[in-house]
C-alpha cells in the first residue's frame, strides 16, 4: 500500500514539475504508467517482442478513409481520383514507415486494390461503357467480356478474375496509381 502511495507522489510532483516549469497542462486521463504493449502511442504500438506496429485504430481510421476516396459518387476524374489517393498514401506512409510489423498493411493491400477496381466498374455506368473499357485494358473473348453484362453488385463484380486482371496490381502502377508497398521499397 505504501508503495503505491509513493507512486502516486512521485506522479503528482513530476506532473507538478512539468506543468510549472515547463508551462504544459498534463492530461491525466491520457497520462499514464503501464506495460508497453498495453499503452497507446499516436497512430502506434508495441508488440509483446517490443516491434513498433500500427495500431488498429489507425488500420481503421485507414479503411474509412479508403472508402471516403475511393467512392464512385465523388465527381473527380480518375486523374483527379489517382492524384488525391497518391497525395494520401505518400502522407499515410510518411507517418508510419516506422512501424516494423507491417502485417496489417500488406493484408489490406487486396482490399484497397478490390475497392479501386469497386470504383471504376461503377464509373463506367453502363454495359456499353463497361465494355468499352474492358476492351481498352485488353481484356479479349466474348466469355471474359460476359461480365459486363453481370447483374451482380459492384463490390462482387470487382473480385471477379477477368477485372483483377484488366485492373491488376501491374495496370494500376502503369496508371501511376502508388501502393503501400512501393513506398516501402523507395
Amino acid at each position: 500500500m505504501s508503495s503505491q502511495s509513493a507512486a502516486e507522489r512521485t506522479l503528482a510532483s513530476l506532473t507538478g514539475w512539468i506543468e510549472k516549469h515547463l508551462r504544459l497542462k498534463v492530461n491525466a486521463a491520457k497520462s499514464g504508467t503501464g506495460r508497453v504493449w498495453e499503452r497507446k502511442f499516436p497512430g502506434f504500438r508495441l508488440d509483446r517482442r517490443k516491434r513498433i506496429g500500427i495500431a488498429p485504430e489507425s488500420v481503421e481510421r485507414f479503411r474509412d478513409r479508403v472508402r471516403e476516396l475511393w467512392d464512385a459518387r465523388r465527381s473527380r476524374t480518375s486523374n483527379q481520383l489517382r492524384d488525391d489517393w497518391n497525395q494520401y498514401v505518400r502522407g499515410w506512409w510518411g507517418y508510419f514507415r516506422l512501424a516494423e510489423a507491417r502485417a496489417p498493411v500488406r493484408e489490406l493491400e487486396a482490399w484497397l486494390r478490390r475497392h479501386i477496381r469497386k470504383c471504376f466498374w461503377l464509373r463506367w455506368h453502363d454495359t456499353r461503357g463497361r465494355l468499352r473499357r474492358l476492351r481498352q485494358l485488353g481484356v479479349k473473348g466474348s466469355r471474359d467480356l460476359g461480365v459486363a453484362y453481370s447483374s451482380c453488385g459492384a463490390w462482387a463484380v470487382a473480385k471477379q478474375p477477368v477485372l483483377q486482371t484488366a485492373l491488376s496490381k501491374r495496370a494500376l502502377r502503369r496508371y501511376g496509381f502508388l501502393f503501400t508497398d512501393d513506398l516501402a521499397a523507395m
